[in-house]
This record gives C-alpha cells, sequence and structure tokens, in this order.
C-alpha cells in the first residue's frame, strides 16, 4: 500500500473477529489471493493513538496484503477536526499521519470545514490521495468543489467509489466559513454518480459518504440506498453509528431496506471497518473491534507529531477532585458540569449578565485530578471568541426556548446556562417548555429589561440555527474560550464540585436538587 510500513508484515496469528470476514472470502486459510478488502475508518476526530490507533489501521491493511489480499483504504470524513492536535495544527497533523497510513481516498466531513473553507482546501492539496465529493459545488459556476468521484485499480480490480457530504454542514459550520459553497441533494448526486460509473467498467460501486443514519435531518444514508439501485457498498460517516452485518449494531436504528450493505465503524477509532468485496453472496461489512499488530512507521510518524506538544499541553491549570462532566452526548442532552464552568468564565471574563454555550462544543470529561492544558482542548476543541450582544428579557426567553427545541434528540444546538435558572418541561411542544426563568440571584427576568449575554462566536453568529442572535450587533470580544476556562481553573484552585442545578427538567415530575457554588 502507498506511504505505508517500509517492511511488509509477516501473517501469523489474525484475532477472531476477522475469520468471520475471511471465511465469507472463500476460506480460513492463509491464502488470501483473489480477495478483496476495504479498509475504512469515518470520523477519527484526531484519536492518532487513542483506542485502536492509525498505526493499526495501516497493519491490518498490510496484513491482508501480505497474504494475497487486494486492498483498499478508505476514509469517510471529520479526520481533520477533534483532538488538541487537530486544533493547534488546524488539520495538518492529519494530513501527515493519513499519508504515511496510505489511504487511497477520502470524503470530506462537516468537521473537515471548521477552519474556514481555505484552510481546508490547503490541507487537503497535501494530501497523497484523493478527496472526492459529487454534492459539493462552486456557487458562482455550480462547478465541483472536488473531484466526484474516482475509480482505484488495484490488481486488475476496479472499483468506482463517489463521495457524499451531508448539507447540513452548512448549519454546522461557523456562518460564512462556506459562502462560496453550496451542497446540492445527495440522493440526486448518487443517482447521477451510479449512472456515470455503470458506464465506465468498475467491478464494484461504492459510495463514500458523510452523511449518518437516524439523524434528525432529511439525508440518511440508507434513505439514499433505498432510492438509488446500483450502489454496492455505502461507507458512511457523521452520525457516529457502530454497524456491522449492514446492520446498526445495537439496534437502535432500523435502516430502510435496500440491496446496498451500509458500513460504519462508530468514532474515534474505536472500530476499524472491514469489507469483503469478494463473499460468495456479494459484500461483507465486519468490525474489528481489537487487533495485536500496529505499523511500526506510523506509530512512528505519530508519536513524533504527539511529542511535538507534550511539554505545552502537560502543563496544570487546574485541580479537581470530582470528574467534571462533559461527555458529548450528556452536554446535549442536559446541564454538565463543565457548561457551567465554561458559562462561568465568559461572564467573568466579560462581565455579562447571562452566558450561554452550545452543548455541541464540549465533547469530554475531565476526570478527578491535575486538570493540564491537554484535558481543557480535548473538552473544548473548538477555537471559538467570547462575543457578547445585548438582548431584551423576551430574546433571552426565544433563546432559551430554541435551546430546548431539539431535546429528547441529543441536539448541539442545546445551551448551557450561565447567571440565570431554567425550569423546563421538555415533554411540551417544541416553544413552549419554559416554565420559569429567573436571573441566579432569584429575581425574575424582565421581559423588556435589557441584558448583556455573553457566547462563542459560532452561536452569535447564527450557528446552530440561532438566527435571533446573528441579526444584533455585537457589543464586544473578549479573547478565546479556552484562556477563559483556563483563567476559571486556575482562580478556582480545586475544585469539589460538579454541577451548580441550573437546568430543571420538570417532565418527570421531579426536580434537581440546588448544589453550592464551586469552592
Amino acid at each position: 500500500m502507498n506511504n505505508r510500513s517500509k517492511t511488509v508484515m509477516v501473517a501469523a496469528v489474525i484475532v477472531i473477529v476477522l475469520l468471520a470476514s475471511f471465511l465469507h472470502c472463500g476460506g480460513e486459510d492463509d491464502d488470501l489471493s483473489g480477495e478483496v478488502f476495504i479498509v475504512h475508518t469515518n470520523d477519527t476526530h484526531g484519536h492518532y493513538n487513542d483506542n485502536l490507533g492509525f498505526g493499526k489501521v495501516a497493519a491490518l491493511g498490510d496484513d491482508l496484503e501480505s497474504r494475497g489480499a487486494t486492498v483498499f483504504l478508505m476514509d469517510a470524513g471529520d479526520a481533520f477536526q477533534g483532538s488538541v492536535e487537530t486544533m493547534l495544527s488546524h488539520g495538518a497533523y492529519s494530513v501527515t499521519i493519513m499519508n504515511a497510513v496510505g489511504y487511497d481516498v477520502m470524503t470530506p466531513g462537516n468537521h473537515e470545514f471548521d477552519y474556514t473553507l481555505e484552510t481546508y482546501l490547503d490541507n487537503e492539496a497535501g494530501l497523497g490521495f484523493e478527496t472526492v465529493s459529487s454534492n459539493i459545488v462552486w456557487k458562482d459556476t455550480g462547478e465541483s468543489v472536488f473531484p466526484e468521484y474516482v475509480v482505484l485499480e488495484k490488481d486488475s480490480f476496479r472499483i468506482g467509489v463517489f463521495g457524499l457530504t451531508t448539507p447540513d454542514t452548512v448549519n454546522l459550520v461557523s456562518p460564512g466559513y462556506l459562502d462560496e459553497i453550496e451542497f446540492t441533494d445527495p440522493t440526486e448526486a448518487a443517482q447521477r454518480m451510479v449512472d456515470t460509473l455503470s458506464d465506465m467498467e468498475v467491478d464494484w460501486i461504492v459510495a463514500l459518504g458523510h452523511i449518518g443514519v437516524g439523524n434528525d435531518s432529511e439525508y440518511n444514508s440508507d434513505a439514499i440506498c433505498a432510492d438509488v439501485d446500483g450502489i454496492d457498498v455505502f461507507i458512511d460517516g457523521h452520525s457516529h453509528t457502530v454497524m456491522t452485518g449492514g446492520m446498526v449494531a445495537d439496534g437502535s436504528v432500523v435502516l430502510q431496506e435496500s440491496d446496498t450493505i451500509i458500513a460504519s465503524t462508530g468514532d474515534s477509532l474505536n472500530h476499524i471497518g472491514l469489507v469483503c468485496l469478494t463473499g460468495d453472496d456479494g459484500p461483507t461489512a465486519e468490525l474489528v473491534s481489537s487487533y495485536d499488530r500496529s505499523s511500526e512507521y506510523v506509530d512512528t510518524v505519530v508519536d513524533r507529531i504527539m511529542s511535538e506538544n507534550d511539554e505545552m499541553l502537560s502543563r496544570v491549570v487546574g485541580h479537581t477532585e470530582v470528574l467534571l462532566t462533559g461527555e458529548r452526548t450528556a452536554s446535549r442532552l442536559g446541564e454538565v458540569g463543565l457548561g457551567d464552568f465554561v458559562t462561568d468564565a465568559l461572564m467573568n471574563v466579560s462581565g455579562a449578565d447571562i452566558s450561554v454555550f452550545n452543548g455541541g462544543g464540549i465533547r469530554s470529561d475531565i476526570p478527578p485530578g491535575d486538570i493540564t492544558l491537554r484535558d481543557v482542548y480535548n473538552s473544548f476543541p473548538f477555537e471559538n471568541y467570547i462575543v457578547t450582544k445585548t438582548l431584551t428579557g423576551s430574546q433571552v426567553v426565544s433563546l432559551i426556548e430554541l435551546g430546548l427545541s431539539g431535546l429528547p434528540s441529543a441536539e448541539g444546538s442545546f445551551l448551557q446556562v450561565g447567571g440565570i435558572l431554567v425550569t423546563y418541561d421538555s415533554s411540551q411542544p417544541s416553544g413552549h417548555r419554559v416554565v420559569s426563568l429567573t436571573l441566579s440571584d432569584g429575581s425574575p427576568l424582565d421581559p423588556d429589561g435589557k441584558y448583556v449575554v455573553a457566547s462563542n462566536d459560532y452561536v452569535m453568529a447564527g450557528g446552530d440555527d440561532y438566527d435571533l442572535l446573528s441579526e444584533i450587533p455585537a457589543d464586544g470580544s473578549f479573547g478565546l474560550v479556552s484562556d477563559a476556562l483556563i483563567e476559571m481553573f486556575g482562580s478556582v484552585g480545586n475544585i469539589t464540585q460538579n454541577t451548580d442545578g441550573r437546568l430543571i427538567d420538570t417532565s418527570d415530575g421531579t426536580r434537581s436538587p440546588k448544589l453550592s457554588e464551586y469552592s
């Protein structure tokens, strides 16, 4: 495989989870000659050496090739954002590592554009393999921004691969970043690609999509496959869904029926995807959940990158005796400890009366012990600035209603709050969920009063569909969110309390206790 380990690994023992795949592909002996595999990843989010890690992705491909198989490596997007290293390099470290692994093709995910379109195009130019997407076009010309498809050929096998990226991307990236491009309907693009590739004497047609399943969106990969005949395999990303055998592993989503097998690995390299194209009954899709080898070459590249910032990222900025909650899903469903901390940090720096912060901007817990810069950046991996705007009390209520509107789904637009206490009933219709809203000192919010509200620049510019805020002029800007949070951790010192009872859902008839301030 191109740009991979300098030494081809000699196969010895393959993990049990792979044997099932090999059995589908003609036998459990060591010879895999004539078999064709796709090793695939999605939503790796800069987890270069966490979980399985990129070294094992490369080693798996090398091992299959050493046994005679033909192997293609593919990624379904969101590889350039999500960790400290991706933030510090604006995705450039991912370019280096993915080149070392030796990918053959990828499609961009929504998070590829988090550092602006120009930055992503610079990163994309440095890749040693093709980036494909058939539904991203320049607004002024209608021409495709990326190649729509690529035909990959190895050992006389030809695979036609086309890319798709969710049109929801425009609402998931900071407003203004994508003004020059637009996303067309992915189903229409998929049909056009199948029509094109069917005339090109390819052995298989593969959709490489950052679309997802089970989304509160009109775009889902299973719906595309149900509408478009002729896609042999759809390698998917975006929804972080763990899939095996063409089904969602935990049964939480029942896919629309089609003749296409859909494969997705979840996220963060917890699994590696393995599609066998040459199964007796057609393509099969499995997951590799453990693997006992890693590419020495790729590991060396990763270790060098990880060590470049170790000293700086190891700096201790505070200490906590409790788990500071902020896991990706929890922060989109209710109050979390890091939501309280970040909203307090925004108010401390800006002097605002009220603060809000989108739950999608918080990505992980901080465990008990010393808090390092790495912890802060892992939990808050977006390079956001603090902005203040003046709102009326009525606008504040509307803002909170918008934040609650996605429940019970885990939406990134869910708002963590500071300076206010919100009682709400999630069982009520969207737009009518706020039961009461008071300032943190207990005084009522005046609908006609004026309040200075702080948030991050993404929300204030109308991100996550907060159009209400985009129409209000800014009062001021107060530096990076991460800097304010670091200052907050330093001033508190030792943290003994995790949450503050600011968001109370009364739908089940219970009330969360009001807890004391941080000590």
